[in-house]
């Protein structure tokens, strides 16, 4: 099994990549989340090496890449965790900072939920955990609420980025 984390909020995400390696999944993971993870001992795959190619734009391109959304969309990447860059309205160039990579890989998870589990809440690392230790897999009644809890996520961010767009005018 491979588990892929990109996230910005990292509260307990190290406790969350030691578990899953203890559980015998291969981790990838975004550059600064890595840097997190593997300083922790925990071994981990950088998306740098996984797709051969370096991050862009100052880190901002790094996950629009074939290789991280065939894995998804054929379940080849069994763990999609993911937090957004939050939104700050309340600056001058709010746009600068949207998650692009961090949305679309929700999408691909989103979609191939009967395969892929969509994890945007650190408060369901343990619960999936414990799933895992359980059952060795997370049920398909899990994947789906997780995938409906994404869904969700997304829109609330993209409902911030129209609020944006409107102060605009």
């Amino acid at each position: 099994m491979k588990a892929l984390i990109s996230v910005y909020n990292k509260d307990i995400v190290v406790e969350f990549a030691r578990a899953l390696n203890e559980l015998g999944l291969e981790i990838i993971a975004t550059e600064g989340t890595a840097r997190l993870i593997l300083d922790n001992g925990i071994p981990v795959t950088k998306v740098s090496a996984f797709t051969g190619v370096q991050e862009m734009l100052g880190g901002k391109l790094k996950t629009l890449h074939p290789t991280i959304h065939a894995g998804i969309a054929t379940g080849a990447i069994e763990i999609v965790t993911v937090n957004l860059i939050p939104l700050d309205s309340s600056s001058g160039n709010t746009l600068d900072n949207m998650d692009l990579g961090g949305v679309a890989m929700l999408r691909s998870g989103i979609k191939n939920f009967e395969q892929v589990s969509v994890i945007v809440n650190p408060a369901r690392y343990t619960g999936i955990i414990g799933e895992l230790r359980v059952t060795g897999q997370i049920a398909r009644g899990t994947r789906l609420r997780l995938a409906q809890e994404a869904s969700k996520y997304i829109v609330a961010y993209e409902s911030k980025i129209n609020v944006i767009l409107e102060r605009l005018e």
